[in-house]
């Protein structure tokens, strides 16, 4: 085998040297985002170099799922080719996906449900639910999971509550984080028993969340549950929106509750 010559070699160091170095993109869950208007969802993704240099080309796929953690991706909703970024900047890439191409939003329960009235609280158009994103190329290789959902509360007039769904082929574990000051967050099962801990395999059942009486309406809470599969660890935020249900009185609620029971 030939040995390179020393002017070979500094000519090789130089070459390596002049090579510029290809940075890897970076996209955390609060990088992804999105809203609803007029049946169509807008999501907005923001891809990162935080490096001095730019960052190679990649190509992404977002898919969608149920609102819930640890799901399979079955449902591709858009791709893109992500070119190479400046470097200490960023790149956004916004899809606009009509709701029913979504997976179906969840089941909610409000107080006012029982009693066959019109919503208190102002339209709640948000799809629920879970997107993955996957990259890969030049630019390096990533997965980043965004789960959100959204709710809405009747201080003192009892619990909404939303589904949710798990894929966890083992026992799965949780911890709820960031809830705030007169508002409380419950798992329970599918028939409103509270949830064991740890959680089955393939849970399935609903997040209730009260709102006492010292909180202001129009608030808004958004806290996290931390469902941790064999330690990996999904986080899925809820906010929760308090607003006006004054028209009900407790009487009306109770009975309508007793009335449910008994239809």
């Amino acid at each position: 085998m030939k040995s390179l010559s020393l002017k070979s070699f500094y000519l090789l160091l130089v070459v390596l040297l002049a090579t510029p170095v290809v940075a890897d993109v970076v996209v955390e869950p609060e990088d992804i985002s999105w809203t609803t208007d007029s049946g169509i969802v807008y999501f907005q993704i923001r891809f990162h170099n935080y490096e001095q240099t730019p960052s190679g080309e990649v190509s992404c796929a977002l898919f969608a799922q149920d609102f819930g953690a640890f799901l399979p991706n079955q449902n591709e909703i858009g791709a893109y080719d992500i070119p190479p970024i400046p470097p200490d900047s960023f790149f956004d890439v916004y899809m606009d996906i009509p709701f029913d191409q979504l997976p179906p939003p969840p089941e909610e329960g409000h107080p006012w449900d029982t009693l066959k009235l019109q919503p208190y609280c102002p339209q709640d158009d948000h799809w629920d639910g879970n997107v993955d994103l996957i990259w890969t190329g030049l630019g390096g290789a990533g997965q980043v999971n965004a789960h959100l959902g959204t709710l809405q509360v009747c201080p003192t007039y009892g619990a909404s509550q939303i589904h949710v769904v798990t894929g966890c082929p083992g026992n799965l574990t949780y911890t709820i984080t960031g809830v705030c000051a007169g508002f409380t967050v419950q798992l329970v099962n599918e028939d409103f028993t509270a949830a064991p801990s740890p959680l089955m395999p393939g849970w399935s059942g609903h997040i209730r969340v009260w709102a006492d009486a010292s909180v202001p309406i129009g608030t808004t809470c958004c806290f996290t549950i931390n469902f941790n599969c064999g330690g990996v660890i999904t986080p899925l935020i809820l906010c929760v929106t308090a607003c006006d249900c004054a028209p009900i009185s407790n009487e009306d609620v109770n009975w309508g509750q007793v009335k449910s029971l008994y239809k």
